[in-house]
């Protein structure tokens, strides 16, 4: 989560209003809806974005999927089921 709220300060460092309405979305895991909604309305890129919306809803998702990875391991590990070698 903290890694997906860096990347939108870097993607919004010059307008904090919308870095801070961007963070209160992902904290509370809304953040995957608001940016397919970006992209499926076909936002255009904003003067203070450094990178079009497409990629930041792809980073997004990289981070997101690392994420759950790593935390399904840990999971499987606790209960048991990955074999050690």
């Amino acid at each position: 989560m903290a890694s997906q709220i860096l990347l939108s300060y870097v993607q919004n460092s010059k307008k904090p209003s919308v870095f801070f309405q961007d963070t209160f979305f992902t904290l509370i895991g809304f953040r995957p809806a608001l940016d397919a909604y970006r992209v499926g309305s076909g936002s255009e890129q904003e003067d203070h974005h450094l990178f079009p919306q497409l990629q930041e809803m792809s980073w997004c998702k990289c981070i997101e999927m690392m994420r759950r990875r790593s935390s399904v391991q840990q999971v499987k590990m606790l209960m048991g089921d990955v074999e050690e070698k």
